[in-house]
């Protein structure tokens, strides 16, 4: 759970925040006391003792403030980094239906921003426990001094009280309509900076000028709302302080010059109700930071906590392993029984009723139009979606029994548009190997396989070179390459190629083809491709169409079969023309 750990770290802090403040406020409080008691005596000796005691007062009021700090700020660090750490653990936990659903903008805001802003809500508990202590204090030499005009003096925190449950409401609407405005312009911002390239070229920089611009610009309405309103009630909390502490001026000195009412058994003297004045600012004035300040961090700290709990608090999407025994696929054969699987919210299918055995060594292509099923076959298989009916088995185990990291741990896959994580060439091909397996030899064998050795070592740093942001320093075959390099070197049970050599050149291709055969000839390989010439060797060729298995066979076979194989093998090698009955889709991909 996200914000579990928040009571955790909540209660120490309240604790070391309210000794400091009963310590605190205790002596600080007690020093207005002093004046009354020293100035009628007349008494140098008196007087240097008073000030040696109030010189003593300030300096332990200086040593328990810094007390008080210090546990304030070292409790909030923790729980920031609390909420933080267990809020990235959720997330890289969910599956992949997670983000389908969660833009990648939301899930930076709420990491970056909205946690971030959970030190309001720290701040608040300090300031409401720090505010409170003055309160009682303030009010409790009030009443010393004369509890009449205490009596008085509470009225207005009363009549406050039930105004703030009413701008409280109003104001987290408000911070939440704030919070959700800046989630949106870093979704945009996000977008943007992926897409930097296609903005470019489409010479669409004027519009997303225009899109930011408007973005931020409902952000900024929102925020003044807030902020209107937060200051239209600070000024009246700031006149009814005013009217008060006059009030008690003119109430006070009307009772020194013509005594209080028959009811109220007092006498007041000029020097008490200056002494009181000044404990009634100290007790409105944290009465008045209550009302606002509080407030205002607690419902900002609050939207940003709901913002928090709505995306990363879904356990409906973490995945759990199912048990804690770790396997080993020797030689693994894959099985899909009867699988249909829909994706949430879709109307059709993606898969229905396959049914498929790759046996252990094999090469299994698979070819099919975008949203054929091609590449959800293999999500189901790495568990990333559960299949609505049907059964996946690996070596004759069903694989939703299995321990997802053990499960992926013998899996392999590199996808059309592989991933490179900030670090080397050698770090990005080692990434997600166990430590005791990482050796040089070993990583340059897997590169030689892949195709990459030779290129590799003519960059800069050679294995050491840095692939930059999101390999940004490579081209997208290089990519590809390393991608390749980094699945060889894992060396896992069952191998899936997405496109994986869509990027390279022919002869490059061929390469690794040749490489496959030889290395990898007891795993099992999945390869998915729309260049149906990497495929011309497979031990089996599986077409796909509308999320059915259409066509199956070695390529002679698909060929003689003269189906939708055969009519792509001939478009791709320009034997034939479209067909006119061909759909848009297959055409597209007979090009690809």
């Amino acid at each position: 759970m996200t914000v579990a750990r928040l009571p955790q770290r909540v209660p120490p802090l309240i604790i070391g925040v309210a000794l400091d403040s009963l310590l605190l406020h205790s002596q600080q409080y007690s020093i207005p006391l002093i004046p009354q008691h020293v100035i009628p005596t007349s008494q140098r000796g008196q007087l240097w003792f008073t000030v040696s005691v109030i010189v003593g007062a300030i300096i332990l009021e200086s040593i328990f403030d810094y007390m008080g700090r210090l546990a304030y700020e070292r409790g909030t660090l923790e729980m920031i980094h609390d909420i933080r750490t267990s809020s990235y653990e959720s997330v890289i936990n969910f599956q992949m239906g997670y983000f389908d659903r969660t833009s990648t903008g939301d899930i930076m805001s709420v990491m970056n921003n909205d946690i971030n802003n959970l030190k309001k809500g720290s701040e608040a508990i300090y300031q409401a426990i720090d505010f409170g202590g003055k309160l009682v204090f303030a009010f409790a030499f009030m009443v010393v001094l004369n509890w009449e005009l205490a009596l008085l003096v509470a009225i207005i925190p009363i009549g406050l009280a039930l105004v703030s449950r009413f701008y409280a409401a109003v104001l987290q609407s408000h911070y939440t309509d704030v919070r959700a405005s800046i989630g949106t312009i870093n979704e945009r911002i996000n977008d943007v900076i992926d897409g930097i390239t296609t903005v470019k070229t489409s010479n669409r920089e004027d519009y997303e000028r225009t899109q930011l611009r408007d973005t931020s610009e409902e952000y900024k309405q929102n925020k003044w709302s807030a902020i209107r309103i937060r200051l239209v009630y600070d000024s009246i909390l700031y006149f009814f302080n005013s009217i008060g502490v006059w009030g008690l001026f003119l109430v006070g000195g009307y009772w020194i010059i013509s005594g209080p009412p028959a009811v109220f058994q007092t006498t007041l003297t000029a020097g008490t109700l200056l002494t009181f004045i000044i404990y009634s600012k100290s007790f409105l004035a944290p009465v008045r930071n209550l009302a606002v300040r509080v407030i205002d961090r607690l419902q900002d700290a609050s939207a940003s906590a709901e913002r928090i709990v709505s995306l990363f608090d879904s356990p409906e999407f973490s995945e759990k392993s199912r048990n804690e025994n770790d396997m080993e696929f020797s030689e693994p054969s894959v099985e899909y029984d009867d699988v249909t699987f829909s994706y949430d919210g879709a109307e059709e299918v993606a898969l229905d009723d396959v049914t498929l055995t790759a046996e252990p060594g094999q090469f299994i292509g698979i070819v099919g139009s975008s949203g054929a099923g091609k590449s959800t076959l293999m999500k189901l298989l790495f568990q990333f979606y559960q299949a609505d009916r049907g059964e996946i088995r690996i070596d004759g185990q069903d694989i939703s029994e299995l321990d997802l990291g053990s499960l992926r741990q013998e899996l392999g896959y590199v996808s059309q548009d592989p991933v490179m994580f900030p670090g080397t060439v050698r770090e990005n091909i080692i990434y997600g190997s166990p430590a005791q397996r990482r050796d040089e030899s070993t990583i340059q064998e897997a590169a030689k396989v892949a195709g990459a050795h030779e290129f590799i070592e003519a960059l800069p740093e050679g294995y050491d070179t840095t692939v930059g942001e999101s390999g940004s320093q490579l081209s997208g075959g290089q990519r590809q390459r390393i991608a390749l390099a980094r699945v060889f070197y894992h060396d896992p049970s069952v191998l899936v190629l997405d496109e994986a050599t869509s990027h390279v050149d022919n002869e490059t291709e061929m390469i690794i083809q040749q490489n496959l055969q030889g290395q990898f000839d007891t795993q099992t390989i999945f390869a998915i491709a729309h260049r149906l010439s990497t495929l011309r060797n497979a031990d089996r060729i599986l077409v796909f169409d509308d999320g059915e298995i259409v066509e199956r066979g070695i390529h002679e076979e698909l060929l003689e079969m003269d189906g939708l194989y055969a009519n792509l093998w001939r478009i791709q090698t320009g034997e034939v023309h479209f067909p006119d009955t061909m759909s848009s889709e297959y055409s597209q991909m007979a090009n690809e």
